[in-house]
């Protein structure tokens, strides 16, 4: 149980961490990078447990570390695709509104 809470607890901060270094956090709301991160952290924990592995007495901090590492690539990639294709849905959206008039 402390595990879940440390995985929630690092996941939401590390989501936080992501948004605020995205030079195009503007784009998109506050809650969504680290929504992301922290709903892939404890998928993978969820995955992780159920695999077992947070039971194994040698393996045990696999169950913490794999879904921070894999919640934090996957909040990059997230702040990466959000930034560019919202960037470019507003200028195609401003565009059509300025072809109007």
């Amino acid at each position: 149980m402390v595990s879940l809470i440390v995985v929630t607890g690092v996941a939401i901060t590390l989501g936080f961490g992501v948004w605020f270094a995205d030079r195009r956090h503007h784009r998109y709301g506050l809650f969504l990078l680290p929504g992301v991160c922290l709903g892939s952290a404890l998928l993978m924990w969820i995955i992780l447990q159920f695999a077992g592995l947070g039971y194994h007495p040698e393996l045990f901090w696999l169950a913490w570390l794999l879904p921070l590492v894999a919640a934090l690539a996957l909040t990059v990639v997230a702040a990466w695709w959000f930034g560019r294709h919202r960037e470019k849905a507003d200028a195609d959206a401003m565009t059509a509104i300025l072809k109007q008039r």
